[in-house]
């Protein structure tokens, strides 16, 4: 009898034990995926998908059954330290006890949305003579879904109105270039000139903000324009929403057309008018 209880009690104790041993270790089984941000930084630095090299890239993690029911999918939205902010994402697949990249897309989007299984892409129009950085077309999208073999997506459909066509342009001396955009993404003229290097940004309200980069350091970050750019001949003027830019011997003179509150741009400096 109690032999029978020693047997008995050590039985419990090796299965109290067996319990406690987590299921990925018992037998063959896999732990169940990892759909986080941290994994996300590691598959996109093991498959190269950091194109500008930099220190976390990552800017969104989505998860789902994006690859086929009862699937573990995750996708990821890449940073890129441009005008703009995304232009790259992937999706990888769970598949035996390893992450698999099942597709890989080079295109400027929003953020991307879970629809049940599938993953709705949200992008930008482009409309001919569209500046590089200035899209004005509103937004597209469509729907990926997997197919049973890969993701294939469907059509584009417009789900934002066209606005006003953001332009840019150069001063005829090139010494002074402006954007000017009046859309949900920017709603403001920016201008800058490189002698001096200064810059002066005009919201629709008529507020001016103006830096002045007397050192070395542009900490005004004067860059350069896209390819392309025309340049405003003196005495033209260029509309965009409720901004006008005018193209003078004395400089580019920029302001809010209702209210003509605005700046002057020159090599003078910048002071505000109106």
């Amino acid at each position: 009898m109690r032999f029978s209880l020693a047997v008995t009690a050590a039985s419990v104790v090796i299965l109290a034990a067996a319990s406690a041993v987590p299921s990925a270790s018992i037998g063959h089984a896999v732990a169940a995926a990892d759909c986080s941000e941290t994994t996300a930084r590691q598959l996109v630095a093991q498959h190269n998908l950091n194109d500008f090299d930099l220190p976390n890239p990552v800017v969104q993690v989505l998860c789902g059954s994006f690859t086929g029911p009862s699937s573990e999918a995750l996708a990821v939205t890449i940073a890129a330290p441009t005008c703009w902010g995304v232009q790259h994402w992937a999706v990888f697949s769970f598949t035996g006890g390893a992450w698999q990249l099942v597709l890989d897309k080079h295109l400027w989007v929003f953020k991307l949305v879970a629809v049940g299984s599938d993953i709705r892409e949200v992008a930008p129009v482009f409309r001919r003579g569209d500046p590089r950085c200035l899209p004005s077309g509103g937004k597209h999208a469509r729907i990926w879904h997997w197919d049973g073999a890969r993701l294939a997506p469907g059509p584009w459909k417009q789900v934002g109105k066209g606005e006003p066509q953001a332009k840019g342009f150069y001063s005829p001396s090139h010494n002074i270039y402006c954007g000017m955009s009046d859309d949900h993404t920017y709603r403001l003229v920016d201008c800058a000139s490189y002698k001096p290097p200064q810059r002066a940004a005009l919201k629709p309200s008529g507020r001016v903000t103006i830096c002045r980069d007397r050192g070395t350091s542009n900490r005004c970050n004067i860059g350069n324009p896209g390819e392309g750019t025309p340049t405003l001949a003196y005495g033209r003027q260029a509309t965009v929403g409720r901004f006008r830019c005018r193209s003078l011997r004395s400089g580019v003179r920029c302001f809010v057309i209702s209210t003509k509150k605005g700046f002057l741009i020159s090599r003078s400096g910048v002071k505000r008018v109106g």
